[in-house]
């Protein structure tokens, strides 16, 4: 080998290189750099690794997309602004006063409107927030770090009384973890108003069994358990905290709805055998008795599927328990009301 050539030993082989013949510095193209009489080889390139692509931002698709439904509510939209301009304009000519009346009505319907959909947002977003804090508890139930609770804690508070919240915060440690402090929470004041919502079911599960009882028509017996539903959700989730309007309430009686029809089998199975009757107790009931038992049945699975879905917290222990307790309680109103008669 001569003084004119050079040795380059790497990735594994020695390559030879005129020095004469290179420059002192020059780009192979991304392959490689000769530097001096070396000759420097990228080994990803070596090895048969391709260079890395440039990054390729992805297009979002906007998921509006015009259908029929989309044209038909924005032509009734456009419809509905032309008519009340044309009349506006028709009644303008006419007289002021007719042009005054037509001009209130039209504002306050408006701003009846308005409110409607502010009130919607509110509704949905207090929903959606709520959601958003059940999800995080189950993070913090599993977490060992310190402060977060506190946070998180600070919404949930306003909804209990001041004396009860003072004696919370004394019991809190700074050494309490996440999981420590929402547990603390779980036993003091979630459980004051979770017997407070047992109450509620309770009272509502025999208002619907009696009802039934008593009524001789199965379209009022419908229409009582629906009620009674409908009014025990209500009272269940203002109880938590939730805000219902038209569109969060519809949220939640399909998330209820999920809950009931679309329910596990073992839940199925273990609500079932909570809420079983003996066929000795079934004896001493009548046709009709029986028929409020069942309602009262499924008002108090109602109720405890809507705690379940408006408590700040994710689980709810002994539910089966509780059920058999809320059941029990409506058999003995039925038997005393049975005996009665």
């Amino acid at each position: 080998m001569t003084d004119q050539t050079k040795s380059y030993q790497g990735s594994g082989r020695r390559l030879n290189i005129d020095a004469e013949n290179q420059p002192e510095s020059q780009n192979l193209g991304g392959e490689g750099k000769v530097l001096g009489n070396e000759l420097v080889v990228n080994e990803h390139q070596e090895a048969g690794v391709e260079p890395e692509l440039p990054k390729i931002e992805r297009v979002y698709e906007s998921g509006w997309r015009f259908g029929f439904k989309q044209c038909f509510v924005i032509a009734l939209l456009v419809l509905i602004v032309v008519e009340a301009v044309l009349t506006l304009r028709a009644s303008y000519e006419q007289s002021i006063l007719l042009f005054s009346l037509y001009t209130t009505v039209l504002s306050l319907g408006l701003l009846a409107l308005f409110k409607f959909l502010f009130s919607e947002v509110i509704a949905l977003s207090k929903l959606k927030q709520h959601q958003q804090i059940k999800h995080d508890a189950q993070r913090l139930l599993q977490s060992d770090q310190i402060g977060e609770a506190r946070t998180w804690l600070a919404p949930l508070l306003k909804a209990h009384p001041e004396k009860k919240v003072a004696a919370f915060e004394d019991a809190l440690q700074p050494h309490h973890t996440d999981r420590e402090v929402v547990t603390l929470y779980e036993k003091t004041l979630l459980r004051d108003q979770d017997e407070e919502a047992k109450k509620l079911i309770q009272e509502h599960a025999t208002t619907s069994a009696l009802l039934v009882a008593l009524s001789p028509l199965a379209l009022v017996d419908m229409l009582a358990v629906l009620w009674r539903g409908v009014v025990l959700v209500e009272k269940i989730s203002k109880h938590y905290g939730i805000r219902l309007a038209y569109r969060s309430r519809i949220t939640l009686y399909k998330m209820l709805l999920k809950q009931m029809v679309f329910v596990g089998a073992s839940e199925l199975v273990s609500d079932l055998a909570a809420t079983s009757v003996g066929a000795e107790l079934l004896g001493k009931l009548s046709t009709r008795s029986a028929q409020g038992l069942s309602a009262g049945i499924f008002t108090a699975r109602l109720g405890y599927k809507a705690m379940e879905l408006c408590r700040p917290l994710p689980r709810l222990t002994h539910k089966q328990s509780l059920l058999k307790s809320a059941i029990s309680s409506v058999v003995d109103v039925l038997l005393r009301r049975s005996k009665k008669a």
